[in-house]
């Protein structure tokens, strides 16, 4: 009996350690699983190719802030971005929801940044109907929660059209700024169904 003493006491220590890192295991892990900020893709370090990605980002609240669809994503591991092809990227779905659409996207990833390229066009609904904005190029920069439209940029709604250079949209305050060769038109009658500028 005065040999096994020992080996009862490792297995009593032994169990006591194992309740511990439970303890600390559980404590460590978040209590709500879904808040989740941007997601990681694979390793930076290494370049490859995904195919018909889709995907969600969330910020640290849990919301979702992205949601991209591509046939492919490229990460190129020297620049740290991911190049997307011919993108659907919605931007705030359960805040002002942008549906935008463009050739091809760039993840910055240590920036948190995407900027959309060629054909771009972006569709959000209002209370007038719909508003549509085409560009060359749009810059949307998460942490600074802006929108950033530039080339040869067309904003259309029922009761206004506008052509400018540069729009800045600020999603907290929901304000459009345009700047740099501002054009346009702005109808007196704005209800839906009546003469609207996107269908000039």
């Amino acid at each position: 009996m005065a040999g096994t003493v020992p080996v009862n006491r490792w297995l009593i220590t032994l169990a006591c350690l194992s309740l511990v890192l439970v303890f600390l295991f559980r404590v460590w892990l978040p209590s709500d699983r879904t808040l989740r900020s941007i997601p990681e893709l694979p390793d930076t370090r290494f370049d490859y190719t995904l195919s018909d990605f889709q995907s969600e980002f969330y910020n640290s609240q849990g919301r979702v802030e992205w949601m991209i669809q591509a046939p492919a994503l490229t990460h190129e591991s020297s620049s740290k971005t991911a190049i997307i092809q011919t993108p659907t990227v919605i931007i705030e779905p359960d805040g002002e929801r942008l549906d935008a659409r463009a050739d091809q996207g760039t993840i910055v990833r240590n920036e948190d940044e995407i900027i959309l390229t060629g054909n771009v066009i972006v569709r959000q609904k209002i209370a007038e109907g719909e508003r549509i904005i085409t560009s060359d190029r749009l810059h949307h920069d998460r942490r600074e929660r802006t929108i950033v439209a530039e080339q040869n940029v067309n904003v259309t709604e029922p009761g206004a059209s506008l052509r400018t250079q540069r729009l800045h949209i600020d999603l907290d305050s929901e304000t459009l700024e345009f700047s740099d060769h501002v054009q346009g038109e702005i109808y007196m009658d704005r209800r839906p169904g009546h003469r609207s500028a996107a269908d000039r």
